[in-house]
């Protein structure tokens, strides 16, 4: 009997304990994440490119976009690459869009453009994820120094 009782009570104890807890889950805040063009340019990714063939990677932060220059290295032929990209906020995620890619100072095709945003899509999304940490996006804004997240989170 003396058994039961504890466990009874420490159940209480428990359930108490939770229900007290749901406000501290429910109450949500805001935040705002600033990367700097300095920590993104030091990163490991960029510093030390994936791809070997890939050197001379940076990342140039201006008003509402980010331009990233890259020069590629194959048997034959080298490649200087620019990339203008720009991010939109939709239901709490950030897309990154191609704006425009050259290579070697000449637009690449449509078909080029649309496989570069795939690529770029998902890379940028893991390094602001790994960066900002969760929750849900509500704005970015784009400096000439710094890429400025504010997040909705639950606490």
């Amino acid at each position: 009997m003396k058994l039961a009782r504890k466990m009874m009570i420490a159940l209480v104890v428990l359930s108490v304990m939770a229900v007290m807890a749901f406000p501290a889950f429910a109450q949500s805040g805001t935040r705002t994440k600033t990367i700097t063009e300095e920590t993104i340019n030091t990163s490991y990714r960029v510093s030390n490119p994936y791809r070997s063939r890939v050197s001379n990677l940076s990342v140039d932060l201006q008003e509402g976009q980010v331009v990233i220059s890259s020069t590629h290295n194959f048997r034959n032929a080298s490649y200087d690459t620019v990339t203008t990209i720009t991010p939109t906020v939709s239901n709490g995620r950030v897309t990154w869009s191609v704006l425009s890619a050259t290579s070697n100072g000449e637009p690449v095709s449509a078909d080029l453009l649309a496989q570069i945003n795939a690529s770029i899509t998902s890379s940028w999304r893991n390094f602001i994820k790994n960066q900002a940490g969760t929750g849900r996006v509500t704005s970015v804004v784009i400096t000439d120094t710094d890429i400025s997240y504010t997040l909705e989170s639950r606490r």
